[in-house]
């Protein structure tokens, strides 16, 4: 027989039973669109996290942390971890930051403090709050370019001026009109335990007699610094949250205010009352020694507490001029004791990710077709007994076992074929109807990373026919090996 012919008859008897025929493509539709839609997902995922990366110049960045072991957890452009050092990691200095600016291929560098830590932040005049994420750099390093909708870029002199991102302007202002932030005001907010930083109200000066009551109502309530919005950001969907500050300014928001009490002038007055005792006491005359008289003596000083020089920078971003100079620039930090973290770190984590949310997607997937599997399995076996009497002629006719056992797994693998092409189909259509839905109605939404979602490669579309067409052909195979060795006697004798 020739490929044709099976063609032909294949479509024939699967006609027969219409009913059946279509429950069983449905099935392997199912399958085939769960899978399609979540490869397709994961593709779009990795696509828009490289689109991101390329857009914002991360494979020309290396960023440079005080801890080697833990560049499999740090973001390539964020400000790390700037505890105090400890016996494992080195402190990130300006020494530092001029050591990097050195090194053979690098461009540019700015050094990213781990800090202002702020709890929450909200526009002036508005009571909804969100999480507080500020970055402070150095506006003058020519290391990464912020894209601005509206406003402004800073300066390195700005103080208490702040560009926020797109997720700020998405809760807080119009996206169709990022201008209407600008010259507003964002209030920052701490706890008060936290401390008072060196910008703004100071902190309330204790009384000599202050106790435990005293100290804990101060501890009470929050703390507010206020930023005028010079500018609105173009951030990704990867640092939308992100928002900007100087490195200035951070310096002044990381140095904390905090009243000490100054007893040295009270000491040296009871040294001196303490002498003028003795003296009277070898004179053969007795008084008593009054210590309270001292009390004038005792002072309040405030001091400053410089936690950004004292714990260094969180991390530095190095701006690589050219892209094959990356590993060497890394192997340059390392060798300094630092932990280099690169785009291609990045990409390493994120395709570990993705190969474990892959397999668990596929597992899911899977099961569906599994299911349609044994549909197919099914509809055969029901085929193969209909037919005894129609197989018994065939063989009578000359047809040979080979030609009855490609006949009916060729019906199978028909099946699987048609539930891969109507899978495909299907979610094609999806994908369009949520695009054109999220396109109107997803503003409110934020910046969600759909343009490449259903822009199925023609590897994926091949894939999943050969792969729908082989487990329909699969799970064909033993009834049509069961139908090839049915005596042909037999068979023309079978009611």
């Amino acid at each position: 027989m020739r490929f044709f012919d099976y063609i032909r008859l294949a479509l024939k008897n699967l006609t027969r039973q219409k009913a059946r025929t279509t429950l069983t493509i449905i099935a392997i539709t199912v399958g085939s669109l769960s899978l399609i839609l979540m490869i397709s997902i994961l593709i779009s995922v990795r696509q828009s996290l490289m689109d991101t990366f390329k857009a914002m110049g991360a494979f020309n960045l290396v960023t440079v942390v005080r801890d080697p072991n833990s560049i499999d957890n740090t973001n390539l452009i964020g400000s790390g971890n700037n505890s105090p050092t400890d016996d494992n990691t080195k402190k990130i200095d300006d020494t530092t930051l001029a050591a990097v600016k050195k090194m053979p291929g690098v461009s540019d560098a700015v050094a990213i403090p781990a800090g202002p830590w702020f709890k929450t932040m909200r526009l002036d005049g508005n009571d909804k709050k969100t999480w507080s994420s500020l970055l402070a750099s150095d506006p003058s390093a020519d290391v990464f370019d912020l894209i601005l909708v509206a406003g402004r870029k800073l300066n390195s002199t700005d103080m208490d001026k702040v560009v926020v991102g797109s997720d700020f302007l998405t809760k807080y202002g119009d996206p169709s009109n990022p201008s209407g932030l600008l010259g507003k005001k964002v209030l920052f907010s701490s706890d008060k335990g936290a401390g008072y930083p060196d910008w703004g109200d100071l902190p309330p000066k204790p009384p000599f007699n202050a106790d435990k009551s005293w100290w804990d109502s101060q501890n009470q309530g929050s703390l507010e610094i206020s930023a005028e919005i010079v500018g609105v950001a173009n951030n990704s969907s990867m640092d939308s949250q992100q928002n900007y500050i100087t490195l200035g300014w951070a310096h002044k928001l990381m140095t904390q205010l905090t009243w000490q009490e100054d007893d040295n002038g009270m000491k040296e007055c009871q040294q001196q009352q303490q002498q003028q005792q003795q003296a009277v006491k070898m004179s053969g005359n007795y008084s008593n020694n009054n210590s309270s008289a001292c009390d004038s003596f005792r002072t309040m000083t405030l001091v400053k507490t410089d936690n950004f020089l004292t714990n260094g920078y969180g991390s530095i971003i190095a701006k690589v001029y050219d892209t094959s100079k990356i590993q060497s620039v890394a192997d340059q930090i390392t060798k300094l004791g630092y932990g280099a973290v690169t785009a291609q770190n990045m990409i390493d984590n994120i395709n570990n990710a993705m190969l474990m949310v892959g397999i668990v997607l596929s597992v899911i997937g899977g099961i569906s077709l599994f299911v349609a599997a044994i549909g197919i399995i099914n509809t055969m076996v029901m085929a193969t007994f209909e037919r005894i009497r129609e197989i018994g002629v065939m063989r009578a006719c000359g047809a040979t076992r080979a030609i009855i056992r490609r006949l009916f797994t060729f019906e199978a693998a028909l099946l699987g074929f048609w539930g891969g092409v109507f899978g495909l189909v299907i979610s094609f259509i999806l994908v369009r109807v949520v695009k054109i839905l999220v396109t109107k109605y997803g503003a409110s939404l934020g910046n969600l990373p759909i343009s490449n979602i259903g822009n199925f490669p023609w590897w994926l579309v091949v894939s999943v026919i050969v792969f729908t067409t082989l487990i329909g052909m699969l799970s064909g195979l033993g009834p049509a090996i069961r139908a090839a060795r049915l005596n042909p006697v037999d068979a023309l004798r079978y009611e």
